[in-house]
């Protein structure tokens, strides 16, 4: 049991950071756009909260 924990642990990591990457590509472009600030700091704070969630 602890090892299957520990496999789901896993791939919930894996798919946490290929998100985190895809988010900070996203990020990236944006910030090339003229969008409004609001946009940017909503998008700052996606990339935010998926680092902390990937810490813990």
């Amino acid at each position: 049991m602890t090892k299957e924990n520990a496999q789901l642990d896993e791939r919930e990591a894996r798919m946490g950071r290929r998100v985190n990457g895809k988010v900070s590509v996203l990020l990236t472009e944006i910030e090339k756009e003229d969008v409004p600030d609001r946009l940017l700091e909503l998008a700052r704070k996606l990339q935010t909260a998926l680092n902390e969630k990937l810490e813990r």
